[in-house]
């Protein structure tokens, strides 16, 4: 699931952990490093927090509707923003109540009926992307939102590496909507640890193949192992999804950007950093690993437009979002062209998220 389903790679890597067991008698494929005590005395507050807020923003639509109607009349704004974003929001909430609900199902029906780990991690698998969907679905049509996508046909096979541009929370459920597929393709996913407090993120996402990542690591070399490890033995269904901006884009943000790489002694990485307008330079590590570790899988990028300004719930609420035109565009790189060599390397991806800032150019010069 990939609510923010950010996947942050970046020189600085973050702590993973080893291969736990799944949850009861079966084998999970997620990579993580926390003590099991930890997890659960986690879910024992945001399991309960969320099944009652799910049923209670359900509950309490009969109130909140007229309410969020009348503040619209009193805003003026004509987009009825406040009333999308209720709808929007218990939508989320019943996603997150409904989802844990089913993953117990999951669970159960696997323990009673099925020792087999693959049938466990695709029976979660589709569970994510119709959780996925239902939300991104929900939110195009509260928001009248519309999409148009191409090169669609970059993802058709797999083993493959997913390196997507990263503008705002919401575009992280792109990857589970428009590139997952659990009979096609089975997306792992490099996910920061600030999402195991979304409940469903955290039970669901242990259970499949992916890597929770903790930010200001003091043992990269660690973490740098880990994302191999992901890598390691992807087959002609998987490929691995990461944001290797890092974080979501802002001016600001692609300022430090810039000084970070001139004071680290990059200053042709930080030149060419300046030209990019829409994104942040990509950092090396996260792509550096799965490419070292893998020098025979192919990258498609993920590049999209109609999310830019929308980084809070903030931007929400003001309406900004209503109406908005998402575009997303794939390409797909040979693995046989890709450089092997680090120096040469670092300029390929850097060439390739100029192509990103590019293609968002042209975007803004085509019509709505």
């Amino acid at each position: 699931m990939s609510r923010n389903l950010s996947a942050h790679g970046g020189d600085r890597l973050t702590r993973l952990g080893s291969v736990d067991s799944r949850e009861g008698a079966h084998t999970t494929a997620a990579l993580a490093d926390e003590h099991v005590a930890r997890r659960w005395v986690r879910r024992a507050v945001t399991i309960p927090v969320y099944l009652c807020l799910g049923t209670l923003a359900v509950a309490l639509l009969p109130l909140s509707v007229p309410l969020a109607l009348s503040l619209d009349a009193l805003r003026r704004t004509g987009r009825l923003a406040t009333l999308r974003c209720t709808l929007a929001i218990t939508l989320y909430l019943a996603c997150e109540a409904i989802g844990l609900a089913v993953s117990l199902v999951v669970w159960v029906a696997a323990k009673l009926l099925s020792r087999d780990d693959e049938r466990f991690i695709h029976w979660n698998l589709v569970l994510q992307r119709y959780w996925a969907r239902t939300l991104f679905e929900g939110a195009r049509r509260l928001f009248a939102m519309q999409t148009e996508v191409t090169g669609a046909d970059a993802l058709e096979r797999g083993p493959l590496f997913v390196f997507s541009r990263h503008a705002s929370t919401l575009d992280t459920l792109l990857p589970a909507v428009f590139v997952s597929h659990p009979d096609r393709l089975r997306l792992r996913w490099i996910m920061k640890q600030e999402l195991r407090w979304d409940p469903c993120l955290d039970v669901v996402g242990r259970r499949t193949r992916n890597a929770f990542i903790r930010r200001g690591s003091d043992d990269p070399e660690r973490e740098i192992a880990i994302i191999r490890r992901l890598a390691a033995d992807l087959g002609p269904r998987d490929g691995v999804l990461i944001f290797p901006e890092g974080t979501r884009f802002s001016a600001s943000k692609r300022t430090r950007a810039i000084e970070r790489l001139r004071t680290g002694n990059h200053p042709e990485r930080a030149e060419t950093a300046r030209a990019l307008r829409h994104v942040l330079p990509p950092r090396l590590g996260g792509p550096t690993a799965l490419l070292a570790m893998r020098p025979d899988v192919d990258v498609v990028f993920l590049a999209h437009r109609g999310f830019e300004g929308i980084s809070n719930l903030n931007d929400i609420w003001s309406g900004a979002l209503v109406g908005r035109h998402i575009r997303l565009h794939f390409w797909r790189v040979p693995s046989a062209q890709i450089p092997r060599e680090e120096a040469a390397r670092a300029r390929w991806l850097d060439t390739e998220w100029m192509r990103i800032d590019e293609w968002i150019d042209a975007q803004e010069k085509r019509p709505a």
